[in-house]
């Protein structure tokens, strides 16, 4: 017992030595790059625990024969031996020419899957292929597409923040089991982990401006309320718009636009959501953002240290949740 129990320190500490140099050896044999192609620089190939088995058992028939005599079981032992290097073969050629791309960034909310985004080009069919990033959930490809394809590879963080998802293994046992082909990319990629989205239990009141709280701006945004002004027509604008009067007058072909006033500048503020630790606040502030973008709502982010002017816009959304994801955890 205590000789493992001093033994077991030993294992773990070389274990980690032995990454640390693979991982040294992984960067300078196969350096990071937007785009990958598979070939016999960056594909490595090894025999699974069913080829060692029956490796060691074509060994066994093998000397079983010379030592018997026996021509019949030396057939088979070479025929045996001819099956583990063909699909050995095989095994590689299942990987190799493969190009792969991806984009750099990929964001989500915690506790939630992260979808990367990798395209897959190829000119001939690949089979069982799997793509995962180290400890998270493996995408089995079993048929790829000719020409291109893209594929999901999906990871989950528990916590906001920035990450780095670290390299790409690709493996393979196609075909028999017999061997494991496999690399290890790096797209240099980052992965920006949101706050969880939780919706508040009660209904804030205190989101108005924080300079002039009775100021009313008289915003307006596209609606259905008060015409507004006639347009030039652009293909795709439905048909219920087009002015048919002015149409008829021959003044072209013009359509209408209608705005909505817009009430007070509204500013989403830490300090206002409730106390129940910073994360939860800023769990309800990303669900508010969330929400004020999908209801094209103009609004501001106050984090006390930060402050985002009132916008709208895909553009908007993104900074203030970037401003949640990388706020300081220790504030």
């Amino acid at each position: 017992m205590i000789v493992v129990k001093w033994l077991k320190p030993i294992k773990n500490y070389g274990n980690r030595f032995i990454n640390r140099r693979f991982n040294r050896w992984l960067k300078r044999r196969i350096p990071p790059a937007s785009e990958h192609k598979l070939s016999n620089r960056n594909i490595f190939i090894m025999p699974t625990r069913f080829g060692f088995v029956y490796l060691i058992f074509v060994v066994l028939l093998f000397l079983l024969a010379t030592n018997y005599q026996n021509n019949v079981i030396m057939l088979l032992s070479y025929l045996m031996a001819s099956v583990f290097i063909t699909t050995m073969m095989q095994s590689f050629f299942n990987l190799s020419g493969i190009v792969l791309s991806a984009d750099k960034t990929a964001q989500g909310h915690a506790k939630a899957n992260i979808a990367f985004p990798i395209k897959i080009s190829s000119a001939n069919k690949r089979f069982a292929v799997n793509f995962g990033f180290d400890d998270q959930t493996v995408f089995h490809l079993a048929q790829s597409e000719t020409k291109e394809q893209t594929v999901y590879v999906r990871c989950s963080y528990q916590t906001r923040g920035v990450y780095t998802p670290g390299r790409l293994k690709v493996s393979s046992e196609f075909s028999l089991g017999l061997f494991i082909s496999w690399t290890r990319i790096d797209f240099d990629q980052q992965c920006t982990v949101y706050p969880q989205a939780i919706s508040l239990s009660h209904r804030q009141s205190d989101l108005s401006d924080s300079e002039q709280d009775n100021l009313f701006l008289a915003k307006s945004k596209p609606g259905v309320d008060d015409f507004f002004e006639l347009k030039a027509y652009l293909p795709g604008e439905p048909l219920s718009r087009i002015a048919w009067k002015q149409y008829a007058r021959g003044q072209g072909r013009l359509t209408k636009h209608y705005h909505q006033q817009q009430g007070t500048r509204c500013w989403l503020k830490l300090n206002d959501m409730p106390n129940h630790g910073l994360e939860k606040q800023l769990e309800y502030l990303c669900f508010l953002v969330s929400e004020y973008h999908r209801s094209e709502q103009v609004f501001g982010l106050d984090l006390a240290t930060e402050k985002i002017q009132p916008g709208q816009g895909e553009l908007h959304c993104k900074q203030c949740l970037m401003a949640l994801a990388i706020y300081p955890k220790s504030h």
